[in-house]
């Protein structure tokens, strides 16, 4: 059975599971417009001993795909706290967007820098890398540049099984994919389905 769950505020995590009777969760760990380190909230110990699935979803300004060095070097230190954060919190995973290259700039630079993250960093739990909705120069927007960067990062991975995909619908429809039978097509280009991470997060 699919799980059904929500996106909720990282104050109370569990209460606002229960308010919404949700199986599973995603929420920040801090703020998710900065490049400050991962905060844990006060029910943390209840949240690791609880049934709920919790997924944490990484800062939104995280950009480890781009050649600015001031942005992705700070990128990959706090990709990697939130990282280690989450598996401390017990989470599933960490969702994390895929960032964006300059314009004018050759994709397969962005693709290199993310093979780079997973060749050096350890991943305690799944990193799900996620698709966006805007931005000509971002590297998860279309599903032809998604699977150009997964072969980049399954191809340098040390644990490629510890690498994922999260799949925004809304994020897909306004980038303009169809979502008639989005969910195979992106299954075709992972080529393999991880039942853990497959949920619907509302």
């Amino acid at each position: 059975m699919v799980r059904i769950g929500a996106h909720v505020d990282q104050d109370d995590p569990l209460a606002h599971a229960a308010a919404r009777e949700a199986e599973v969760v995603q929420f920040f760990l801090g703020d998710p417009q900065g490049f400050k380190g991962p905060v844990m909230p006060e029910s943390a110990d209840a949240i690791r001993e609880s049934d709920v699935q919790v997924f944490v979803h990484a800062p939104y300004l995280i950009n480890v795909a781009t050649t600015n060095n001031r942005i992705r070097i700070p990128s990959r230190k706090l990709l990697e706290g939130q990282l280690k954060a989450a598996a401390e919190l017990g989470a599933t995973g960490l969702i994390v967007h895929g960032g964006h290259l300059n314009k004018g700039e050759d994709p397969q630079k962005g693709f290199d820098n993310w093979g780079k993250v997973f060749e050096r960093m350890d991943c305690p739990i799944p990193v799900l890398i996620e698709n966006t909705a805007g931005g000509d120069n971002a590297m998860t927007r279309h599903l032809d540049t998604i699977a150009r960067l997964w072969d980049a990062v399954t191809a340098k991975a040390r644990e490629p099984e510890k690498i994922g995909f999260c799949l925004d619908t809304c994020h897909a429809h306004a980038a303009g994919e169809n979502l008639e039978g989005i969910v195979d097509r992106v299954m075709a280009i992972t080529g393999r389905i991880d039942p853990g991470p497959l949920q619907r997060l509302a």
